[in-house]
Parts: C-alpha cells; sequence; structure tokens
C-alpha cells in the first residue's frame, strides 16, 4: 500500500519511531552551531549545518534509523546509502526544485531524501511546499533549460567553458554554475504556473517523517511567524549499485560523477 502510493504520488509520510530524546539530543547539540542574524529586531538561528553526523551520534543515527532504512528498502527494492544531512532551525523558504538535479545516479532516479521534524511543523514556520505527483513529468536538465531560452548567453557560455574548473570546486566557476542554476529555478516556477499545479504542504507532528522521491517538485514554504523555529534535519540517500553524479554541474559527456561519504 505505501509503495503504491510513493509510486503514485511520490512522497510518504509516516512515523519511524525515533525516541524523543533523540530529537531534542539533536536540537540541543546544533543549537550554538548555527547562525545567528538579527531578524525583526532580535538575533535568530538560521542557515543550515550540511553532514553533522561527522561529529553528533544524534544526527547520525538518525540518518540511520533502522525503520527508515526498512522502509526505503521497501520502496526501491535496493539497499538505501545516505550520504548527507542537514539539519536547520527555522525554514528554508527555498525555490521550488527537484533533487534530481542535484544528486541523480545511473540507472536514474535512485536517490530519495528524508526530512523528519525535530518539533511540531505546521503551516506557519515553514513546512517543505511539494507537488503530488510531479515526479512522473520528464526530468529536467540544465541542458532542458538552455533549448527553453532561459539561460543567457553570456553565462552558459562561461558555465560550458569552467566545467574542469566547476568539478575541481573551484570557487569562480562555481558561480557562473549558480547564475545558471537561477535560470533552472525560473524555468520550473513557470512550468508549474503553465501546468496549473497546486502546493501542498508536509505538516508534520514532532518525530514524524516526509519521503521524497527523487524528482518530486518541492522547496521550502514561506514561514509566516519569523519568530518561531522549525527544527528539522533532512537526509538525502543513494541506493546500491548504482553509479552517482551531479546533472547541475554536468553537460554532455562531461559528467561531475560523485564518489559519496557513506553514512555508516
Amino acid at each position: 500500500m505505501e509503495r503504491d502510493q510513493f509510486e503514485r504520488e511520490g512522497y510518504l509520510v509516516f512515523d519511524p519511531g525515533i525516541p524523543l530524546a533523540t530529537l531534542d539530543s539533536i536540537t540541543a547539540e546544533l543549537d550554538n552551531c548555527f547562525e545567528s542574524k538579527p531578524i525583526d529586531g532580535e538575533n535568530r538561528k538560521t542557515g543550515r549545518i550540511q553532514d553533522a553526523w561527522k561529529f553528533s551520534q544524534s544526527v547520525k543515527s538518525l540518518a540511520t534509523a533502522p525503520r527508515v532504512l526498512e522502509l526505503l528498502r521497501a520502496l526501491y527494492d535496493r539497499e538505501p546509502l545516505p550520504f548527507q544531512t542537514l539539519n536547520f532551525p527555522v525554514g528554508t523558504e527555498q525555490h521550488v526544485h527537484s533533487d534530481s538535479v542535484h544528486f541523480n545516479s545511473k540507472p536514474a532516479g535512485n536517490m530519495c531524501g528524508v526530512w523528519i521534524a525535530l518539533e511540531d511543523i505546521d503551516l506557519e514556520n515553514g513546512p517543505v511546499e511539494y507537488y503530488p505527483g510531479s515526479h512522473r513529468l520528464p526530468e529536467i536538465t540544465i541542458d532542458d533549460v538552455d533549448r527553453a531560452g532561459y539561460v543567457r548567453h553570456s553565462y552558459f557560455e562561461r558555465f560550458r567553458t569552467a566545467l574542469q574548473d566547476i568539478c575541481h570546486a573551484n570557487r569562480p566557476g562555481r558561480r557562473y554554475a549558480d547564475f545558471v542554476y537561477k535560470s533552472y529555478e525560473a524555468f520550473i516556477g513557470h512550468m508549474i504556473e503553465q501546468l496549473g499545479l497546486e502546493p501542498h504542504y508536509a505538516t508534520l507532528k514532532k518525530g514524524q517523517a516526509f519521503v521524497w522521491s527523487a524528482n518530486l517538485l518541492h522547496g521550502g514554504s514561506r514561514q509566516r511567524d519569523r519568530k518561531r523555529t522549525r527544527h528539522s534535519q533532512v537526509t538525502h540517500y543513494f541506493f546500491e549499485g548504482c553509479q552517482y553524479y551531479t546533472p547541475r554541474l554536468s553537460r554532455g559527456e562531461n559528467i561531475a560523477w560523485r564518489n559519496p561519504e557513506w553514512i555508516v
């Protein structure tokens, strides 16, 4: 039943049975690690922490939670391989996108994300915004965005010629890639408008998990109440038996292959 829904809608909400003490320990351990910024006259935590699993056993235990791994095995018929954690104190308000432009595999689609609420998340403190069934749309690549005329030619030429530097984490090359990515975000926004897709919102109780397919369109909704926190953790998973790469940094046969560091 869960697999049927996942294949049809591209997401699931479930309870992975994480002890509340583990959730609270993550919030406490990372509290002083987030950046503070003045918001509405008060200093508030913001930003994100990538790969806190490397120094937090609680973050690592959430990424490798047995019931999460069990569900992913059932959904994909492959062994799940966690490779990245992201921890947030507030909503991201990130533009709608598909993870398939950031993380992909050969064979395609063997990637997913799991977002776990470290506190109650409702419409006021910035839940994930998502579009059910959108994972069945074709994967949108940077080439698609270029062919549709969304990329400024000068940016795209610099991006194309800087690919080798980008793959070696050269910051100027990455800057051009970021310019191109903004064109991708605009393309996705217009596609949603043209298709008449309606957003849904992942309002979760503390401890619940939201699992989404690699190609599901999603982002961060507006945080209506700026005084509230929205502590949460995302873990990204690949699956065994695949090759892994970064589509947004790839062009033609020049593939930005990944050699992930697995969370074990």
